[in-house]
């Protein structure tokens, strides 16, 4: 990775970045020197610098009646990235705050087709919190392919988010569940007489609801605590009635 795209990564314009950098390696220059050097026109030049004035990465002085500015020293940018590290701790309290707030309305979203279903795999993994899923192990591997259910464990596996997995039982299933001790997984297999054709998965405050029809697959992501509360209390049952032989 280049310096310019850290630099941006870190929240300076493209255009700031080249102010600062055509600066740094003047040495000590004026705005037509920075100008030609970063090759931008004058007058941009001139608001970049006022800019980096403002967040303390340029100076200015007078030699010979002309204004001269100069970077400041770059770990300057390691003590803005402090300062602004510091203050946002200083109001993390009051953003989870917030999300609680947002976190007791109820959502709904819905998601068509195969590639959309897979944003829902993602919110799993962003939630950082353990899964309990009911599945059609089949059905759910013709939807999505070997190869992309195998990144997603993973994945999961390096996010270290443990899964209970609720399946029929089936000749890859089997095979699933003989690698559980390698994936972070615990599979049981349904009772036969419970048929399950479609995927949810239960995790954070959400409810995921998935329909394994190849033609018009479709997904439905509740975040709702009553309805979380529920599917927690159905998925008990059922692991409670079914066996891992």
């Amino acid at each position: 990775m280049n310096v310019r795209t850290v630099l941006e990564q870190l929240g300076y314009s493209p255009h700031e970045t080249s102010v600062y950098l055509a600066a740094l390696e003047l040495g000590g220059a004026t705005v037509t020197d920075i100008a030609a050097k970063a090759k931008l026109p004058r007058t941009t030049v001139n608001l970049v610098i006022h800019s980096l004035q403002k967040r303390g990465l340029m100076n200015a002085y007078l030699k010979r009646r002309r204004k001269i500015f100069t970077a400041e020293n770059p770990e300057r940018l390691m003590a803005a990235l402090n300062e602004s590290q510091e203050a946002l701790k200083s109001v993390l309290p009051e953003l989870h705050a917030l999300r609680r707030d947002i976190g007791t309305q109820s959502t709904v979203r819905m998601y068509h087709g195969a590639s959309e279903i897979k944003q829902i795999l993602n919110d799993l993994l962003e939630s950082k919190h353990h899964v309990s899923a009911i599945l059609s192990y089949d059905d759910w591997m013709d939807l999505l392919g070997k190869a992309y259910l195998e990144d997603f464990t993973e994945l999961r596996y390096r996010h270290y988010l443990r899964m209970r997995l609720l399946v029929p039982k089936t000749k890859n299933a089997a095979a699933l569940k003989s690698k559980d001790s390698q994936e972070l997984r615990v599979t049981q297999f349904l009772p036969e007489l419970v048929a399950v054709t479609n995927a949810n998965f239960i995790y954070a405050n959400k409810v995921a609801i998935i329909t394994l029809n190849k033609k018009k697959p479709v997904g439905i992501l509740i975040e709702d605590e009553d309805i979380h509360h529920t599917m927690e209390i159905l998925f008990e049952t059922l692991w409670r009635q079914s066996g891992g032989s």
